[in-house]
């Protein structure tokens, strides 16, 4: 898809900054809602009538076939994954003969590995492995939770409640495996964290691999020298210590909010003053509270609107404990807002010296995290204006387009 979440907007940023730098890219979603990309193109439309109906008829057999299933958490079941290579390489082949690269992001329920590697083939393309999540390193689920399974090839696996060793994440897994080797891929991932795990992986560990992250448009996504007009617009209190985080179920453990409510809930009961602006779900944050105030700013679509709610923090919380490279973190390190967060999936800035925020150890420790967050709360001003200084030093030359480029266009070397 090319809009609905995270992982869309990166694909998007990863499109527009490669159109940006000149070259001849284009982006192949099983599901188009935005306009206003050029060469994004939805897939289903290159299928003929016949094409269509055995796609959707595959579809629909195996999601029945799989339905005894109760998968945790997001997970791919390659069956569903049915489109065929040919619509894709002959609308590919109009454009260009031979391409060099082949970019593989969230494939989920739209191509398996075996159909990447005909269409990588037929266009004489290098298989480059985007790492969104952990969809690559696994036999199907997007988050471990928990489970290392993933370093010896899957088997018996807990998110789908299965007890067998030679299961579908398993059998799934090998498939992944010796396609990869076959086709010589490589292994992208935005963050050292992310690519640490993709070493530790029975389908991706003998892989070359680069660490960089996704590209960010630096001419929206800025930092401002003073937060009242965003504060304004947003309906923020002007002279408040403002705390941004974004609002997600707690019950997705792994992005951590319910850590976070739990870490302001301690700062109220010792009288911490700090407003809280809740990017994204609502009525997340609960009654009772006493010094610590909220604003739920909904979700806000698009760079230019992100940009306001970033421009008037003064500093991000991110509680997520199991999250690859989460692209908040970067979009608010270039903004100029420092960062608190867990140590998991954190862009490679000089986090030890403490300029650019703070990382919490151990992961998932609510005491550890409150700490951190009253370091920000009652920080002096004159400090906090040179922790967001540092941090958009640090992050706006990592984040450019012309940087990703650089490194995506070395990455077929490897």
């Amino acid at each position: 898809m090319d809009a609905g979440g995270g992982a869309a907007d990166g694909f998007v940023r990863i499109h527009r900054a490669l159109l940006g730098q000149g070259h001849d890219s284009v982006a192949y979603v099983i599901k188009k809602q935005r306009c206003d990309v050029p060469a994004m193109i939805d897939a289903r439309r290159l299928l003929g009538p016949v094409q269509k109906l055995a796609w959707g008829l595959g579809r629909v057999g195996a999601k029945l076939r799989r339905l005894h299933l109760r998968p945790v958490g997001v997970y791919d079941f390659d069956a569903e994954a049915n489109f065929p290579a040919e619509p894709i390489i002959r609308d590919a082949r109009a454009r260009a003969e031979k391409w060099d690269l082949v970019v593989v992001h969230w494939a989920g329920a739209f191509v398996t590995a075996d159909t990447i590697r005909q269409i990588a083939e037929a266009l004489g393309a290098r298989v480059v492995l985007w790492q969104v999540d952990m969809a690559h390193v696994t036999g199907g689920c997007h988050s471990n939770l928990g489970c290392l399974k993933y370093r010896t090839g899957c088997g018996a696996c807990p998110l789908i409640g299965s007890r067998e060793a030679d299961d579908l994440s398993a059998r799934q897994a090998a498939r992944r495996l010796r396609t990869w080797r076959e086709v010589g891929a490589v292994l992208l991932a935005p963050t050292e964290w992310s690519a640490r795990q993709a070493r530790e992986s029975a389908i991706t560990g003998g892989l070359p691999s680069k660490v960089f992250p996704i590209p960010l448009d630096l001419e929206v996504l800025r930092p401002v020298d003073d937060p009242r007009a965003a504060r304004a617009a947003l309906g923020l209190p002007a002279e408040a210590r403002v705390l941004l985080v974004r609002g997600i179920d707690p019950a997705l453990t792994y992005k951590g909010f319910g850590l976070l409510l739990e870490a302001l809930r301690l700062l109220d009961a010792q009288g911490v003053a700090l407003h809280v602006a809740v990017l994204g779900e609502t009525g997340l944050m609960g009654a009772g509270w006493k010094h610590v105030t909220y604003t739920e700013l909904g979700v806000r679509r698009g760079d230019a609107a992100l940009a306001v709610a970033y421009q008037s923090a003064d500093f991000f919380v991110n509680p997520s404990t199991n999250d690859n490279g989460p692209m908040m973190v970067g979009e608010a390190l270039v903004c100029g807002v420092p960062v608190v967060a867990y140590p998991v999936g954190l862009p490679s800035v000089p986090w030890a010296e403490g300029m650019v925020g703070h990382v919490v150890e151990p992961i998932g420790d609510v005491a550890a995290l409150a700490a951190a967050i009253r370091n920000f709360a009652e920080m002096p001003a004159p400090e906090l204006a040179a922790r967001k200084r540092a941090a958009a030093a640090a992050a706006r030359p990592l984040y450019a387009a012309a940087h990703f480029s650089e490194q995506l266009t070395s990455a077929r070397h490897l």
